[in-house]
């Protein structure tokens, strides 16, 4: 009964330790597979975030692209040297304009002078005509004459030299307003190019304040896509480690069926072995009290006759001891873990080997 015991809590213990493998196995499956679909949606949405960073990468890309291969002028920076080209035309023809009319102040100041000295000239002829008349009488008439002409024509040259000086002095303030208009048309139109230039080195500035920060966030972005990746790598490997658990689960539920199954054949043969024993042993009891009787029987004869004689001697035939032993190795018992084979004389060499095998 203890060896029935000992093998019974074997069997307990044996099925309890199984069955921990295989809960613990399967606390494992869905602990991954938990994980695994939280990864799975984790992937996705890194996924969709990595073709939107990719959508991204690529106009930023173009972008960048185009402003550093754009040779083009820009619509503003057409419009302003449009302005400076309409600037320097309007400063070409002040200049000329401003010749033509240097040219003719200085044409009418030589014509001023020149009538100056006419007039000059007059006065002194009239001078030296009214000598010659107060020296000769007879020709007082014919000088009275030429110098009332003379006047007359001094009188024009007066009239035509105070209206080339009214002329001149609307040319000077036409030429000072003029003057004044170009300076300040330059004054404005270098005001405004600085101002263009300021511009435009903000928005260049600006310009390349963004290209950097695009430049920085597309590195950020490979970043993210080589780490998107590596996940991705780490994914496909835990799907793997995940899909290697679930077959081991698989093999061991499939070797824990065949221990089961082994066990209830087990549990058969031991009933069998068992049953067998109990008979060996009822049998070797019977064959060692027939044989105690007949030894007791053989040590008094007299009170035996012949006929009870010749029926022990055939009884003892029957039952002699190299008759039992025979009996008993007919019956082979085996090992039900290893095979081994015990005749059933040798149930006690099979008992102590089962307490070998199972230990």
């Amino acid at each position: 009964m203890g060896k029935e015991q000992e093998i019974s809590t074997l069997r307990q213990q044996l099925r309890a330790a199984h069955g921990d493998v295989v809960s613990s196995l399967q606390n494992q499956l869905e602990q991954k597979q938990q994980e695994a679909e939280q990864r799975e949606k984790q992937f996705e949405a890194l996924s969709k975030e990595t073709e939107d960073l990719k959508n991204k990468y690529c106009a930023v890309s173009e972008r960048c692209d185009t402003l550093e291969k754009q040779k083009v002028p820009s619509g503003e920076l057409a419009v302003v040297q449009e302005q400076l080209r309409d600037a320097l035309e309007k400063n070409h023809n002040w200049l000329v304009y401003d010749q033509q009319r240097e040219a003719y102040v200085q044409g009418v100041l030589a014509r001023i002078k020149e009538l100056e000295t006419q007039l000059n000239e007059a006065n002194q002829a009239l001078q030296q005509q009214h000598k010659e008349t107060s020296s000769d009488g007879q020709s007082g008439q014919v000088a009275q004459r030429e110098l009332e002409a003379e006047r007359a024509r001094v009188s024009r040259t007066q009239t035509e030299l105070e209206d080339l000086r009214r002329r001149y002095e609307e040319k000077s303030r036409e030429a000072t307003q003029a003057r004044e208009q170009l300076l300040e048309d330059r004054k404005r139109e270098r005001e405004a190019l600085q101002e263009e230039r300021r511009c435009s080195s903000e928005r260049s500035a600006r310009l390349q304040g963004e290209l950097e920060e695009e430049r920085k966030r597309v590195a950020e972005l490979l970043m993210q896509v080589n780490l998107l990746q590596k996940s991705l790598m780490n994914q496909k490997e835990e799907q793997k480690r995940i899909a290697f658990l679930e077959q081991q689960i698989q093999l061991s539920a499939k070797e824990s069926e065949n221990d089961k199954l082994d066990r209830q054949t087990l549990q058969h043969q031991l009933q069998k072995v068992l049953k067998e024993l109990r008979k060996a042993r009822d049998q070797i009891t019977r064959l060692e009290s027939a044989k105690q009787q007949r030894e007791s029987r053989f040590s008094e004869p007299s009170s035996y006759n012949r006929m009870d004689f010749e029926r022990l001697t055939i009884q003892d035939q029957t039952t002699s001891p190299s008759k039992v032993h025979n009996i008993l190795d007919e019956s082979i018992l085996e090992c039900p873990n290893c095979g081994a084979s015990y005749p059933t004389s040798q149930h006690r060499e099979l008992l102590a080997h089962l307490d070998y095998c199972f230990s």
